[in-house]
C-alpha cells in the first residue's frame, strides 16, 4: 500500500509539472514570507550533551537556504517594514529570515552560513539571560533529566508528584515534550512555571552532581550570545538586533506592570550595551493580548512579529506580523507549497 507520504511526492511533483506551484508562488510574489528559527547546531566531538528537542544543523540550514536563494529575495528587516508600510516599492519574492532567543551558535554557525547568500538576519535576544549568563530553563532542566537517564523518574515538588520516562533518551524525548506542552497549556502565570522548571532542575542536579551551569559558558548548544558577541556582529553590520522581553515570558502570562516592564527594560538595554535603536519585538512563545500588542506600540517598537502562519503583506498590523517555521529537510516543491498555500495576494 502506497504511504501518504508517497501519494504526497506524488501529488506535488504532478502540481510542479501542471505549473500550479509556480502560479502559487507568483500569485504571492508582493507578500513578504518571513522564516523564525532557533538554534543551529550538530552534535560533534566537542560536545559534552545532545538536547531532547530537534535542533536545526548548519548542513541543513545551508541546504534549505540554496534552494530558497533560487526563488526568493532576502530582505532586511529595514526593508521588510518599509515594504510593508509602503514607504518602498515592493520587492518581488522577499523573505526575510528571523532567529529567536539569541544562542550564540546563531553568531558561530547559522551566520556564516547566512552571509554565502547576503543574509543579514535580525536575531531577537533575551537581556535578563544575556545580563546573567544563565541558560534558558527548558535547557537546564532537558540537562538535568539526561544526566539521570536509565529509569522512571518521580520528583516532588511543591507538594506534587512529576514523572518522566527517561528509560531511554527516545521515551524521555517523549516525556519531556508531553510535560512542556502541558505546562505551556495549564499555566496562565509564567513566574510560577519557571520556578517549577527551576525547581525540578535544581532537585535533579542535587542528585546527579552535575548542571548545566557548570558546562554552560563552553556549551554550543545553550549557551547565549553575550554582548561582546552582538557588539561585533553588529558593528561588522552582520545582522540586526532587537527585544525578545527581558525573560522571555509569554506576554498573555503575566500582569500588565510586569508587560510594560518586559518591554521597556529589554529595549532600553539593548539600546545602551549596543548604542542602536531597538525597532523590533518579538513575543515569546508566539503569545500576545490586546493589551501587550497596544503596550509594545506605545513602548516605541516598529513592529513586532508573532508565530502566527502565513506571509506579511503591504499595510499589515505591523504589531503581529505573521512567520513561518524554518522548514526542514524540504524538497523544492514541497517548500513552494508550504509556503504559499496559506497566503493569498
Amino acid at each position: 500500500m502506497i504511504s501518504k507520504f508517497f501519494l504526497k511526492k506524488i501529488l506535488l511533483v504532478f502540481l510542479s509539472k501542471l505549473g500550479f506551484l509556480d502560479f502559487l508562488h507568483w500569485k504571492n510574489r508582493h507578500n513578504i514570507c518571513v522564516l523564525m528559527l532557533h538554534g543551529v547546531m550538530e552534535e560533534n566531538d566537542k560536545t559534552n550533551w545532545n538536547p531532547l528537542r530537534p535542533q536545526l544543523s548548519p548542513h541543513e540550514l545551508k541546504r534549505t537556504l540554496a534552494i530558497l536563494s533560487n526563488v526568493y529575495q532576502f530582505i532586511t528587516v529595514d526593508q521588510a517594514l518599509d515594504i510593508i508600510e509602503g514607504k518602498i516599492p515592493r520587492i518581488k519574492n522577499a523573505m526575510l529570515i528571523t532567529l529567536d532567543d539569541g544562542y550564540r551558535n546563531n553568531i558561530n554557525f547559522a551566520l556564516p552560513i547566512c552571509e554565502e547568500f547576503n543574509i543579514k538576519p535580525v536575531l531577537f535576544v533575551v537581556t535578563g539571560n544575556v545580563d546573567s549568563g544563565r541558560p534558558f530553563m527548558v535547557d537546564r532542566l532537558d540537562y538535568a533529566l539526561q544526566q539521570n537517564i536509565g529509569k522512571i523518574l518521580s520528583i516532588k515538588y511543591a507538594g506534587k508528584k512529576y514523572e518522566f520516562d527517561a528509560t531511554s533518551r527516545t521515551s524521555l524525548q517523549k516525556s519531556y515534550k508531553i510535560f512542556r506542552d502541558r505546562c505551556k497549556s495549564e499555566f496562565f502565570d509564567d513566574i510560577k512555571m519557571g520556578e517549577l522548571f527551576n525547581g525540578l532542575s535544581e532537585i535533579l542536579e542535587n542528585k546527579s552532581g552535575k548542571s548545566l551551569h557548570l558546562i554552560y559558558k563552553d556549551d554550543d548548544w545553550s549557551v547565549l550570545a553575550s554582548w561582546s558577541d552582538l557588539r561585533k556582529a553588529v558593528a561588522g553590520k552582520r545582522l540586526d538586533i532587537a527585544s525578545h522581553t527581558v525573560d522571555h515570558w509569554r506576554l498573555d502570562c503575566i500582569g500588565e506592570l510586569d508587560i510594560l516592564s518586559q518591554l521597556k527594560k529589554s529595549k532600553e538595554r539593548i539600546e545602551l550595551e549596543l548604542s542602536i535603536k531597538c525597532n523590533y519585538f518579538c513575543y515569546p512563545n508566539g503569545n500576545y493580548n490586546d493589551f501587550a500588542v497596544q503596550k509594545v506600540r506605545d513602548s516605541g517598537y516598529r513592529a513586532a512579529f508573532s508565530t502566527d502562519l502565513g506571509m506579511c503583506k503591504v499595510n499589515d498590523d505591523t504589531m503581529t506580523l505573521k512567520r513561518f517555521n524554518f522548514p526542514t529537510n524540504k524538497t523544492k516543491n514541497e517548500l513552494l507549497y508550504l509556503l504559499n498555500r496559506r497566503s493569498q495576494s
